[in-house]
């Protein structure tokens, strides 16, 4: 799922964890994922290292470790964690190294294998450090349909 499965507002009970939009998914993320693995498929979700993603919904930026564990609870089997909204966290390797290796860290502290795929668009040198702590990582923005130059986003 990409992003907008989220619903308007993480719960308002502490830790806060994440909450599936309940008219998009009302018998919640836990069962879609119990479909899809009876089918012999994996389900993979999205979030961002940022305060919000891409398209404003809340970000797991602070909120790793939780985020992590409902992953962990849902039975998720792929994160893509992108890269909008990261509060300046960004702009030479160790910053976004350590955005990005919190999450993995948490992820691996679930004990359940999920499948981190890093979306920092290739910021900071991401073919660097991103073996050291993700499964796959995009090495430049997105891919669009221009086919008379570069894109200008893509390093």
């Amino acid at each position: 799922m990409d992003d907008c499965w989220h619903a308007p507002e993480r719960s308002p009970h502490p830790p806060h964890p994440p909450v599936a939009d309940p008219e998009r998914f009302p018998d919640g993320i836990k069962a879609l994922s119990e479909k899809i693995h009876a089918m012999g498929l994996k389900i993979g979700i999205y979030s961002s290292a940022g305060t919000m993603t891409c398209a404003r919904r809340f970000g797991s930026l602070g909120y790793e470790e939780i985020d992590a564990k409902t992953y962990k609870d849902w039975d998720i089997d792929y994160l893509k964690y992108d890269n909008c909204y990261n509060e300046g966290q960004a702009g030479y390797d160790l910053i976004s190294y350590n955005r990005y290796a919190k999450m993995s860290r948490a992820l691996s502290d679930t004990g359940r294998p999920i499948v981190y795929a890093m979306c920092n668009w290739g910021e900071d040198g991401t073919w660097n450090w991103a073996p050291t702590i993700a499964h796959l990582w995009r090495m430049s923005g997105d891919i669009i349909d221009v086919y008379d130059g570069f894109d200008d986003r893509c390093p």
